[in-house]
């Protein structure tokens, strides 16, 4: 049972003892440790500070003190919030109590009302705990130890914390990112030019607004934020924006702007507004999001390919003769700021924008975030589930919270709270949840698709499991650069592979249904099988051979032993296998050349599990294709017997065909065929690699 702490009994209460009434409710589960009387906006509040009890924290996830405002006054204003908002914002609230809910007490008969009113048009608000004073004063004069607990459950269990999508602009839910921030604000003070960019939905935006907010609060310089995406922006000539932004600085500081900003004295008009505020001290920072609508790779407005260069032009001008202006760009791609000339002329942002990638949040952010708003929804995440979303999602914002949004709607519908998740119980509802998740799946990688598609036509490559043809044309690739920025992809020791899989999975669903496949991955058209056959077969016997060399070369375990595999032969004699009889040879064919004689260099040197001893622990990635092989072939007569199959036949036939039955699949021999010989090339390439 809380207590209300000797000063508040001496300070506050000593001068309004009323206020014991609907405090005392509050003590079951709280100490009221701090009180103070506060007039903000016109409007006059009583403030409390309450210290939660361990059962609470462990209840709702509070981690600090909670704030309790009470509201003398029998009708609500949104004036009220203003005032809270300012209270939060400053001493000795700040960094002291929770930022994500507090307490508001009112004589306003309708709160419950009002407030449901005024939330629903804020989709990010705090969570408000509304309370009726006289519905306090009954529950303690009644006894009713559970009238704050209830009222907790109503509005903590019942609120979806996870389901907004829109820039956040305020730091209520604004998680992780605190140490980029700091270096970009470092960087504002110096005057420096910085630049952020990553995938859709990320949080650049909402980053941006937190760092401007930062700005404004340490009076460290005035921001102007401008969203490029929006057609009276992009649509604007050069010197037309630039007028723009020139009204919106003249405005702020009471200039009268002059010049006409023709294109022939735009930069000079702006130069001169740009002279008056260095002359007077002060110190202005310019946000572009979305920079590439009024880029040279815009795809709505065509103008800017030649306007780019005269807007910044005229911007690094300013900046190199008065430090007192500078730039911070958003978008999702650094080319506007990496290519160092535009149809033969220098690009004026090459070299002077630093840049970074706003990334998914790390797995120990994803884990805060989904506690933290997990616990004031009835939603309990172990530290499996968190790790399982992470992965899955990875840490995307928009991505995870959307998932978590999805998975409170399908149990709630089922189960009454709190929800106990596990990573077992994710899983489960894995498959509807990303059913719903298709839009912002597919919104978060369509800058890419749109702006780039390059990038996104390996990343298709990577998604659906081409992984021959993604080695190929991403050697030396600028593309896999910004593929890693953008954290789609990362290194691994097979080489790349994919980092956000949920992305992934869609674009190799649209990848299938673009092409009207049968499976995701794209199976060699019929009239193209025989020579692409014979181009496999030579690739695989030049690789395997080079691959010997560079054993021998250095000192490891042989494959075949001196002289290379036998019956090179009879692979050029394997036919296109359209059924079972020439699946039944080939498979043969490539068991006797490539694991038998493996097997039988062993027996020579007196190691008969030479193949799963030394082979195995050697070549990881030629063993895996091998073993592939070596089982493909000794149940070949049971491939299409799905049911009575081994489990590791079971296991290969699943990935190969796609978790579909082998009578599902036309042409399935064929398919094995090539899946079997595109992973053979693979693994060869992947341990020649190993050597290099």
């Amino acid at each position: 049972m809380g207590q209300v702490r000797a000063e508040v009994n001496d300070g506050l209460l000593f001068d309004h003892p009323e206020h014991r009434d609907f405090l005392i409710p509050f003590l079951n589960g709280f100490f009221v440790t701090w009180g103070r009387r506060r007039r903000e906006y016109n409007t006059e509040l009583f403030v409390y500070f309450l210290s939660p009890e361990d059962h609470f924290k462990e209840s709702y996830g509070f981690e600090n003190e909670v704030l309790l405002v009470y509201a003398p006054y029998d009708r609500m204003e949104p004036r009220t919030f203003q005032a809270v908002e300012q209270i939060l914002a400053t001493s000795p609230a700040k960094g002291r109590v929770e930022t994500l809910s507090y307490f508001l007490v009112t004589d306003a008969e309708d709160i419950e009302e009002w407030m449901d009113s005024y939330i629903s048009s804020r989709q990010e608000s705090r969570v408000v705990i509304p309370f009726y004073k006289e519905l306090l004063v009954h529950a303690k004069q009644s006894g009713d130890d559970w009238f704050v607990r209830n009222s907790l459950d109503k509005h903590f269990f019942g609120r979806d914390l996870f389901n907004y999508s829109l820039p956040l602009i305020d730091d209520a839910y604004f998680f992780g990112r605190q140490s980029l921030l700091m270096d970009y604000y470092d960087s504002i003070k110096q005057s420096e030019n910085r630049a952020i960019f990553g995938l859709r939905k990320t949080g650049k935006t909402s980053f941006l607004y937190k760092l401007k907010r930062l700005c404004e609060s340490e009076r460290s310089a005035i921001v102007f934020y401008y969203d490029c995406k929006v057609p009276h922006i992009r649509k604007s000539k050069w010197n037309e924006l630039l007028c723009d932004i020139a009204n919106d600085i003249a405005k702020k500081y009471g200039i009268t702007i002059k010049g006409e900003y023709s294109e022939r004295s735009a930069s000079k008009d702006f130069e001169e507004l740009v002279r008056n505020i260095y002359e007077d001290g002060e110190k202005i920072v310019l946000m572009l999001d979305e920079i590439e609508y009024v880029s040279f790779v815009s795809p709505k407005n065509r103008h800017w390919a030649d306007d780019y260069i005269d807007f910044w032009q005229t911007m690094w001008s300013c900046q190199s003769q008065f430090k007192c202006i500078s730039f911070i760009l958003a978008g999702v791609n650094p080319t506007v700021v990496e290519k160092d000339s535009v149809d033969g002329v220098q690009n004026p942002l090459f070299g002077i924008v630093p840049h970074k990638y706003l990334t998914g949040l790390s797995q120990d952010e994803v884990k805060v975030m989904l506690k933290k708003l997990g616990k004031r929804m009835g939603m309990r995440f172990d530290s499996g589930a968190c790790n399982e979303i992470s992965k899955w999602y990875g840490g995307h914002p928009l991505l995870t919270r959307q998932a978590c949004s999805s998975l409170n709607s399908f149990l709630s519908e089922e189960n009454s709270k709190p929800l106990e998740i596990s990573k077992e119980v994710f899983l489960r509802y894995k498959p509807q949840v990303d059913r719903e998740l298709v839009f912002y799946s597919d919104h978060a990688i369509s800058e890419i698709r749109q702006f780039y598609p390059d990038e996104y036509f390996l990343f298709e490559l990577l998604s659906i499991g081409q992984e021959l043809e993604f080695k190929e044309l991403s050697q030396e690739s600028a593309e896999i650069k910004h593929l890693l920025g953008y954290q789609l992809i990362k290194r691994c020791r097979t080489g790349y592979e994919v980092n956000i899989p949920v992305i992934a999975s869609r674009v190799a669903l649209e990848s299938k249904r673009k092409s009207d496949r049968e499976l995701i991955y794209p199976i060699v058209e019929s009239s193209n099988r025989e020579s692409w056959l014979k181009r496999r077969v030579q690739e695989i016997c030049s690789e395997i051979r080079l691959l010997e060399k560079l054993i021998k070369r250095n000192g490891k375990p042989l494959l075949f032993g001196a002289n290379s595999f036998p019956e090179a032969e009879q692979l050029q004699n394997i036919e296109v296998s359209y059924n079972e009889s020439q699946f039944s040879f080939f498979i043969n064919v490539l068991n006797r050349c490539f694991v038998e004689s493996i097997e039988h260099y062993g027996k020579d040197k007196g190691d008969s599990s030479y193949f799963w001893g030394a082979i195995k622990h050697e070549y990881q990635f030629l063993w895996s294709s091998l073993r592939r092989i070596k089982v493909y072939r000794n149940e070949r007569d049971h491939l299409h017997l799905n049911d009575n199959v081994s489990s590791q036949l079971f296991e290969f036939l699943e990935e190969d065909l796609e978790g579909k039955r082998f009578s599902q699949v036309s042409e399935a021999y064929f398919v094995l065929q090539q899946r079997v010989l595109d992973r053979f090339l693979l693994s060869i390439l992947r341990e020649i690699d190993r050597f290099n």
